[in-house]
């Protein structure tokens, strides 16, 4: 919970509030910066502005970061008051208030995914081979962390009897989704990368992205019975249904990426066995075919969570909280799909539905930075 103890300072009051959470801005952020550079139809200076929020995400992922390690160097006197003593290693060094913070460490990842991201877009056509080499090496890395930390996570979640309680149950999905953008980070390198190198970075993006997809069913089944059972969620945990969007439209995202990535990387005859076509061919008509059909299950997704927004605001049961950010993302991605559809449908009429819903993504990002700001200036700091 955020402090308003009145003999700290506004730094020290924002420092101290800092929550794994938080990274949720960030990623927000990073994800309208790609939206800017992969938006179908450009405009004069859009890229600039694109740079600009690029650069500003790279502010906000260092300040999180570095409220985590300040208060973990010089704990506030708040950090420890739930437990009535002084903080303990896991509230101190690992930042978990209370057990429902295991299910968005995974964001911070997310965050730092979404900056790559910018850097192979923003930065590689300004840069020389080394950026190349190194987005290929921080691929592997972050493939390594994003999968460590599903699995301690996959197994210290059940271990401590962690639930989501009031959260919508498909937060479960979060510990997964690291992995899962090891594809979509895959299907963006990739076309810049060597083809010894791009190829082994195919095959492990897709790898990593069958992990996500297939745990993502699993928990859209279990949110599915608990919707069944107890009903909508509370009016404050609406938005975190947006977040269902995101993992079929981030499979479309990576399966069309890396495929256009084989076309040219992968060789003619790749599987020695199927001599009799292209790899890359039929690796490209499936991703399209399937990204067709994960779209629908993404536009279902969409409007359930628009319509239970819509009826908790008219009920007024929700009010603006941090959680409104897990909108941004999960919707960023909804829109890079149907534009990525768009291009390999060669359909205008797709492709300008993309950029409509750019335009409403991107007034959507606005309204809820200036909602934060608010409530920010409100609270002093």
């Amino acid at each position: 919970m955020e402090t308003d103890e009145p003999h700290l300072s506004p730094l020290r009051r924002f420092t101290s509030a800092v929550r794994w959470s938080w990274y949720a801005i960030s990623l927000s952020w990073g994800g309208i910066a790609v939206l800017l550079h992969q938006t179908p139809h450009q405009f004069t200076g859009l890229n600039t502005i694109g740079t600009i929020v690029f650069i500003a995400n790279l502010v906000i992922y260092a300040l999180i970061t570095g409220s985590f390690i300040f208060e973990a160097l010089s704990p506030s006197p708040t950090t420890g008051k739930a437990a009535s003593g002084p903080p303990d290693f896991r509230t101190r060094w690992l930042h978990i208030q209370q057990l429902t913070d295991l299910y968005f460490i995974p964001i911070s990842l997310l965050a730092f995914a979404a900056i790559l991201f910018g850097v192979s877009y923003y930065g590689t056509p300004h840069c020389g081979r080394w950026l190349v080499l190194t987005l290929h090496a921080l691929f592997w890395v972050y493939t390594a962390v994003s999968l460590i930390l599903c699995i301690v996570l996959s197994w210290i979640i059940p271990h401590t009897h962690t639930t989501p309680e009031k959260h919508y149950p498909i937060v479960q999905i979060l510990p997964f989704f690291p992995p899962m953008l090891s594809g979509t980070m895959a299907g963006i390198l990739a076309p810049n990368q060597p083809a010894n190198l791009a190829l082994p970075m195919l095959v492990g993006g897709t790898t990593m992205q069958g992990l996500g997809i297939l745990m993502f069913f699993v928990v859209l089944a279990q949110t599915a019975h608990t919707l069944t059972r107890s009903g909508l969620p509370e009016g404050k945990f609406r938005p975190e249904m947006f977040i269902a969007v995101g993992p079929p439209c981030f499979t479309i995202i990576a399966w069309y990426g890396m495929a256009s990535a084989a076309l040219e990387k992968l060789p003619d005859y790749y599987l020695s066995k199927a001599s009799s076509v292209h790899t890359a061919d039929v690796l490209y008509i499936l991703a399209v075919v399937a990204g067709v059909s994960l779209w629908v299950l993404a536009f279902v997704q969409f409007w359930l969570a628009v319509v239970s927004m819509v009826e908790a605001i008219i009920r007024r049961l929700i009010a603006y909280e941090l959680n409104w950010w897990c909108m941004v993302f999960p919707l960023t991605g909804f829109v890079l799909c149907t534009c990525n559809l768009g291009q390999a449908l060669n359909s205008p009429a797709i492709l300008w539905v993309g950029s409509a819903m750019t335009i409403g993504q991107v007034a959507l990002w606005l309204v809820i930075c200036g909602c934060q700001i608010v409530v920010w200036v409100r609270r002093g700091w």
